[in-house]
């Protein structure tokens, strides 16, 4: 957003930043708002060891954007003699201080509305039944560009939003919990129907292996070779997409491969994963699979008919397919630029921008730089 001396204002927005998160724990610790102990789901976090509010990647959105205006406002005002240091960056950047200052008192009180939202907005999933189960999968989804799905499934799975329970003996609160003590338990003979939050894995495991052979197969002929170095990391060698997702639970990489070029197949996406966990409530399929296919084998194999893992299986089986059909068909038909299509799957330096833009000023750049 910054129009010149970009490195100016980068530097400047590090500073702001730093200026944000102590002003904001500072006046947090003068009003005794700071929470002490376990920080989970309390919607405060430590960002580089300072105790503030959890705004997630919203912080750095709201100051990278308010720094930008600051810098392209007044970084041109130039002042003469002593004067002179306080000029151009500088003057954007104590500009920016007491703006910052007060905007941390500002979002200390009415951030919290935010997170009051979301808890609200967990509430009613886990007092609607499948259709809450379906809501909490496109909302785990749909919140991850923003980084605040955590404030979603973190109560959801922890706390006692999600329930209590007695298990052996001992008051468990939250699905995860619960859950796992019957895993553990001699004495259950089947997981409890809270279980059913605990399949966040089916797009991990299962639909988003149909999303990537779908990407791989909509890709210039020239190019699947390159979509092929970029998928494989990102899900799991079985078709010929693999690897992190499918093993570790770890989505982003291929998320966000077609996030930022093709964002409705993200909505789309998250569509199909709530779905996806609603049918597993409603066929009430209880198993634990969080972070992917390793935990998830780990945990459910071990304890049999205590968990429904074969029908799970099927049901990602089915997952797959449908994930392949609809993101082909969405990708072919609007003609969306996911990875190996076009120019996606390359850079361009800043000297090809430049030779290109001097060759030609009223010829097309992309077809220029082709």
């Amino acid at each position: 957003m910054v129009k010149s001396k970009k490195g100016n204002a980068a530097l400047n927005a590090i500073v702001l930043f730093f200026i944000f998160i102590y002003s904001m724990n500072s006046f947090m610790k003068l009003n005794s708002l700071l929470i002490d102990g376990n920080l989970s789901g309390t919607g405060q976090g430590n960002i580089l060891g300072v105790q503030i509010l959890d705004m997630g990647v919203f912080l750095g959105i709201i100051l990278g954007v308010l720094t930008a205006i600051i810098h392209n406002k007044y970084f041109g005002i130039e002042f003469n003699g002593a004067m002179r240091l306080y000029g151009g960056a500088n003057l954007a950047l104590l500009i920016g201080i007491p703006i910052v200052i007060i905007l941390s008192i500002i979002l200390t009180y009415s951030w919290p509305l935010i997170q009051t939202g979301i808890s609200k907005m967990t509430n009613l999933i886990v007092s609607t039944g499948s259709f809450g189960v379906g809501l909490y999968g496109f909302l785990e989804r749909i919140l991850i560009p923003t980084g605040l799905h955590h404030l979603l499934w973190v109560p959801v799975e922890l706390s006692s939003v999600s329930g209590s329970g007695v298990v052996d003996g001992v008051y468990l609160e939250g699905v995860r919990n619960i859950a796992m003590a019957e895993l553990a338990s001699s004495n259950v003979d089947r997981l409890g129907p809270g279980a059913v939050y605990l399949t966040k894995a089916m797009s991990k495991m299962f639909e988003l292996v149909g999303a990537a052979y779908a990407i791989y197969k909509c890709a210039d002929e020239e190019n699947k070779t390159k979509v092929k170095a970029l998928l494989i990391p990102a899900v799991g060698a079985a078709v010929t997409a693999g690897g992190a997702a499918v093993t570790a639970g770890v989505t982003e990489p291929l998320e966000f491969s077609f996030l930022f070029t093709a964002p409705i197949l993200f909505v789309v996406h998250a569509i199909l994963a709530g779905i996806g966990m609603a049918i597993v409530a409603i066929l009430d399929i209880r198993v634990i699979a969080v972070s992917g296919g390793i935990e998830f084998l780990a945990m459910m194999l071990p304890v049999g008919a205590k968990g429904d893992t074969i029908k799970f299986i099927i049901v990602g089986i089915v997952q797959i397919v449908i994930y392949y059909y609809i993101f082909r068909f969405l990708i072919t038909k609007l003609n969306l630029k996911t990875p190996g299509r076009g120019n996606a799957t390359k850079l361009y330096t800043k000297g090809e921008y430049n030779e290109a833009h001097e060759k030609g000023k009223d010829i097309d750049l992309e077809k220029k730089l082709n």
